[in-house]
């Protein structure tokens, strides 16, 4: 009995870290959002009603057929990588902020600050993202 205690103990640390190292500020911030480095995506790789994270630097939504945007994939809140994208909103895993997937504003905190917004052009079915 005790030895399932001892190891319940280490999975809640093991989890803690992995939480905390997941909010960690090592990731660009929205001042310097993605250093300006340009990046490609098949639009094919862009799910409709949804969107996909870039090279860990950029989220890219399309909410509509054909209508793409580009915004920082850091949540302006602790600098965690935001992962789940639907038709309007992006939301960060560690504290639940939410933003638009049309313009990158807030849309429910603890983020105060939009996301960084970036340019996305389709030429015969590749998107390049850079910055504004």
């Amino acid at each position: 009995m005790k030895s399932a205690g001892a190891v319940g103990s280490v999975a809640v640390v093991g989890s803690s870290v992995a939480l905390t190292s997941a909010c960690s500020s090592d990731e660009p911030s929205e001042s310097n959002g993605a250093g300006g480095a340009d990046a490609n995506v098949p639009a094919g790789d862009v799910p409709v009603g949804s969107g996909t994270v870039v090279d860990e630097t950029y989220v890219v939504t399309q909410p509509k057929e054909g209508e793409f945007y580009a915004f920082s994939s850091v949540c302006t809140h602790q600098g965690c990588q935001v992962r789940t994208v639907t038709e309007d909103k992006i939301t960060c895993p560690c504290h639940s902020s939410q933003f638009s997937t049309t313009t990158g504003e807030v849309l429910t905190g603890p983020a105060t600050e939009p996301l960084a917004e970036y340019s996305v052009s389709d030429s015969d079915g590749t998107l390049t993202i850079s910055g504004k």
